[in-house]
């Protein structure tokens, strides 16, 4: 392993670490989850993931040294509907939204499969369009194809 990714894994084993992105899926609400007065007795994290937000951006860097061509395709899982499918053609360093989850209008909270395509490597990513899900960056990267760089609760 070159000593890049080592320290690129690190650094984000640390962010994740301390934003508190490790660990289980939080539980999901029960009627059991509900006091006697009405209210949640989830935690936030558990509450968040199951508050709708449908604003979440999907970018896309190039971090490579030579311009690419990258496809980015989004799928809606409730219908299998695609509802963005586009190529772009990124200079070294920039970085471009290429979708944003609420031109779907989705209804609640929603899975999209996002799925990135750049140099003959593929990766895709499962978005959710709740309060948790942050906004999500597909890099292009000279050793490992696409990563992604995503913050959730």
């Amino acid at each position: 392993m070159n000593r890049r990714k080592l320290l690129r894994l690190t650094g984000m084993s640390l962010a994740f670490g301390v934003t508190g992105c490790l660990g289980t899926d939080p539980p999901q609400a029960t009627e059991s989850d509900q006091s006697e007065n009405g209210d949640s007795d989830l935690s936030g994290n558990a509450e968040a993931t199951q508050t709708p937000e449908p604003d979440h951006s999907i970018q896309i860097k190039n971090e490579i040294s030579d311009p690419v061509n990258v496809t980015a395709t989004v799928v809606r899982e409730t219908t299998g509907e695609t509802v963005h499918n586009q190529t772009y053609s990124l200079q070294p360093d920039e970085t471009i939204t290429a979708y944003n989850t609420r031109q779907a209008n989705p209804d609640g909270v929603e899975e999209f499969d996002v799925s990135v395509t750049a140099n003959g490597s593929s990766d895709s990513f499962i978005m959710e369009t709740d309060m948790c899900q942050g906004d999500i960056t597909a890099q292009v990267t000279e050793f490992d194809g696409i990563d992604w760089g995503w913050a959730e609760c």
